[in-house]
């Protein structure tokens, strides 16, 4: 018994340690790739607004399963870049939405063409079946 659970321990560092590798090597493909945009975590934020802007930052921070500060000090940046604006309620002058603006819009889609590319290439090798495989895979691993 001792030597199927010392197996099964094995098999899954093995698997952690690929999906590690696995999410480490994309990671790092897609960050090359923006080198001449802006970093990773900007992008997602401006995607996020790109499809569903205006957000409150606590929405954008749950969205994304990050924290509310790491949000502050992202919009912090993309404000500065002109990527984002904030505005005010005009119910209730405490709260402040953030929103993509025309410039935030094109760099987002830019982006997201070089991220939908960059996937295509590295999933070109798998069949439709192989890549249903695996989305039921982590779909079951989420749930």
């Amino acid at each position: 018994m001792k030597n199927v659970e010392q197996g099964r321990k094995e098999i899954e560092h093995e698997l952690e340690m690929s999906i590690r590798r696995l999410f480490r090597t994309l990671r790092k493909g897609l960050n090359e790739l923006y080198t001449d945009y802006i970093p990773s975590n900007e992008f997602a934020v401006l995607q996020t607004l790109s499809n569903h802007s205006p957000l409150m930052a606590s929405e954008i921070a749950n969205e994304l399963k990050v924290s509310s500060s790491h949000i502050t000090a992202v919009t912090d940046r993309l404000v500065k870049k002109g990527y984002i604006r904030r505005v005010r309620s005009d119910s209730d002058r405490r709260i402040v939405y953030l929103e993509i603006t025309d410039e935030g819009r094109k760099i987002a889609g830019e982006m997201d063409e070089i991220k939908n590319e960059y996937f295509g290439n590295k999933f070109n090798h798998l069949s439709d079946e192989e890549m249903k495989t695996m989305i039921r895979f982590f779909t079951k691993l989420l749930d």
